[in-house]
Order: C-alpha cells, then sequence, then structure tokens
C-alpha cells in the first residue's frame, strides 16, 4: 500500500513541476504583451477581457468535471500575478514633456503612491510634506510647476488657498481631499485655472492601482487635465465620474459610516470588556477580518477618520438617519415583532436579487 501510495504522490509531484513550467511560460507572454501595452498607451488592466477569459475556462471546467468555482479562484490569482509582472515595464507616459508635477503631502501613504505611480511612468515629481512649507514663502515651490496634487489637512487648507492666486497660468489642481463640497468650491472661487477632484477607493499600502476605483469630479478646464485621465486608466484605475454632491453621497456610505460604525463597535468592545484573543478564537475568519479592521482604523491618524465622518453637515444629518434606524430596529427586536424584522430582511433581500448581488 505505501509503495503505490508514494507512487501516485510521484505522480503528483511531477504535474506540480510541470505546472510550475506551465507558469513560467505563461508569465514570460504577459511580459511581451505589457511591452506592447506600454508601447501604444493600452490600459494594464481590461476587465471586458479577464471577464471573457475566466468565462470560458469555468465552461471548459465544468466539462472536464472541475470545480468552476475553484477554477475561477486560480486564474483570478494567475490574472493578478500576470498584472504585476506587466507592471515591470514603465508605463506609456501620455505627456512626454510635460513640466514637474508638485505632490504637497498630509496623509504620506496615498500622496506617495501617486508619487510612486508618476515616477515610475517618467515624470519628474517634487514631494513635499505640508508640514515642512513655508506658507509665506511658498511661490518658489510654485516655479515651473504644471500640476499639483493637493493630499493636505483642513487647517493647512485654509492656509494654502489664500496662496492660489501665485500658481503658474493653467496649472492643474488636483483635490485629493473626502469632502468635496467644502474644498472644490472654495478652489473655483479663488483659482481660475484647471481643476479636478480625485478620491481614492483603494487600499493604499499596495504597490499596484489595477481594478482599483477613484471617483473624479470635473471642476474646470477639463481638457487641460484629460490627458492625466487618460494616464490613470493605463494604470489601470476604474474612474466613476460624478458630480460632488452625488461624490460625497458615496463617500459617506463607503468611507464616512464605516468609520462611524467601527468607532461604536470598538466602544462597544471596549465598555464590555469583550477578550479580543477569545474573539479570534471563537469566530474565525470574521473575527480576523474585523480586528484587522479595528487595528487599521486605530493606528492611523485619528484626525482623518474625525474629517471623514464630520465635516459635511449632510453626514451628521444621515448619521442621526442611521441611529433612527438602529432605534427602530431595537424597539422591533424588544418587542418581538419578528415578522416586521423578516420583512426587512425580505426588502434587503430583493434589493441584492435587483441588483445582480446574490449568485
Amino acid at each position: 500500500m505505501l509503495n503505490k501510495l508514494s507512487l501516485l504522490r510521484n505522480k503528483i509531484d511531477i504535474l506540480d513541476i510541470k505546472l510550475l513550467d506551465i507558469l513560467s511560460k505563461r508569465l514570460k507572454l504577459v511580459k511581451k504583451i505589457g511591452v506592447i501595452k506600454n508601447k501604444y498607451g493600452l490600459p494594464i488592466y481590461v476587465p471586458e477581457r479577464e471577464k471573457h477569459i475566466i468565462y470560458l475556462r469555468k465552461k471548459e471546467a465544468k466539462k472536464k468535471g472541475i470545480s468552476p468555482k475553484f477554477v475561477e479562484d486560480i486564474l483570478y490569482r494567475i490574472i493578478n500575478e500576470s498584472y504585476c509582472y506587466e507592471k515591470t515595464k514603465k508605463f506609456k507616459k501620455i505627456k512626454p514633456n510635460f513640466t514637474e508635477i508638485l505632490i504637497i503631502s498630509h496623509n504620506e501613504k496615498i500622496s506617495y503612491l501617486f508619487k510612486e505611480m508618476l515616477t515610475i511612468t517618467g515624470y519628474d515629481i517634487k514631494y513635499i510634506k505640508e508640514k515642512d512649507i513655508n506658507i509665506n514663502n511658498i511661490n518658489n515651490l510654485f516655479k515651473n510647476i504644471g500640476m499639483i496634487i493637493l493630499d493636505i489637512s483642513k487647517h493647512f487648507f485654509k492656509k494654502f488657498i489664500k496662496k492660489l492666486l501665485l500658481l503658474p497660468k493653467n496649472c492643474i489642481l488636483i483635490d485629493l481631499s473626502p469632502i468635496k463640497e467644502i474644498s472644490i468650491p472654495k478652489i473655483l472661487k479663488i483659482y481660475q485655472g484647471p481643476v479636478l477632484g480625485l478620491y481614492y477607493f483603494f487600499d493604499y499600502q499596495k504597490n499596484f492601482l489595477f481594478k482599483e476605483s477613484i471617483i473624479c469630479c470635473y471642476g474646470r478646464k477639463k481638457k487641460y487635465y484629460h490627458w492625466f485621465l487618460k494616464q490613470i486608466k493605463i494604470w489601470g484605475l476604474k474612474i466613476k465620474f460624478m458630480d460632488i454632491i452625488e461624490h460625497d453621497q458615496y463617500v459617506f456610505f463607503v468611507e464616512s459610516l464605516k468609520y462611524f460604525f467601527t468607532l461604536i463597535y470598538s466602544t462597544f468592545l471596549i465598555k464590555t470588556k469583550i477578550s479580543f484573543n477569545k474573539l479570534l478564537t471563537l469566530s474565525k475568519p470574521i473575527s480576523d477580518l474585523n480586528i484587522f479592521i479595528l487595528k487599521n482604523f486605530f493606528l492611523k491618524n485619528p484626525q482623518l477618520y474625525i474629517n471623514l465622518i464630520t465635516d459635511s453637515k449632510n453626514n451628521i444629518a444621515n448619521i442621526k438617519k442611521y441611529l433612527d434606524y438602529i432605534n427602530n430596529l431595537s424597539f422591533l427586536i424588544d418587542k418581538k415583532k419578528k415578522v416586521k424584522i423578516i420583512n426587512i430582511f425580505n426588502k434587503i433581500n430583493n434589493l441584492l436579487k435587483n441588483n445582480n448581488l446574490i449568485f
């Protein structure tokens, strides 16, 4: 029996080596594709192509008696690794002769990722932290600048906005602040040049941006920065165009409410003296995810999260509505109104079905 088992395992080892050889050959082809994409300025991520590949391979897997879900999971890992291989070459530079780009940073990690991507693409970057800027001598920073990317604090913004008149003519100003109803109108009131609002929905701890989303809000003179939007598409970012009001509505549900809930959840854990270790032991992997969110949330600058929660007047009104729904649900639970609670479940279920979110 042991000899037979050993023989079968040896055959598996041989197949594993062949599989690695195939993956190596595939990645070499991917590198060649990356060179072509770079030459012609094609985006690294093409969702239609990826979706079609996975559809075909799942169909073929089913014919061979292999789980389509298993094949889908493997293909996603292979394809994601392929994107990393494509990134080893520089991206096509849309504006070869563009002047220097200035990045002023408060949230260092996210602005540094923009710096990395622009540098990889071949642009000349000047990167400076807001705390190192002498606001009274800022005109020296603006010389020969073609674009400024602002990722600055609320406090610094109040000082900086007064200096916008010193910017070179038609310098592109890109605002990364999370609440656009506050920043963009104030910028447009003072600065007459091209203005673009961007907000990122991606993990800035990554070293690549493909498959990630970014919201784009036109401010003024979009013809001046149309090339930049094309550039970030080449990086693999998915651009969602929204006006300022719609932008802030979605940022509330994606970011602000999430942070507000995390703050409540964490406070409740502390007050009830629940053991984090027992949480991890009793309900993995969900608790692992919860603890990961908590750890990342409280290790970062709290001011960023406070601003996201409190800066918009609409946020405060929506949070009050959110608390009203919690109180209403708490009342239904307390009174054991099970039929009404089930009706809420059914409504949510129908909403998910209508949006193709149930598989």
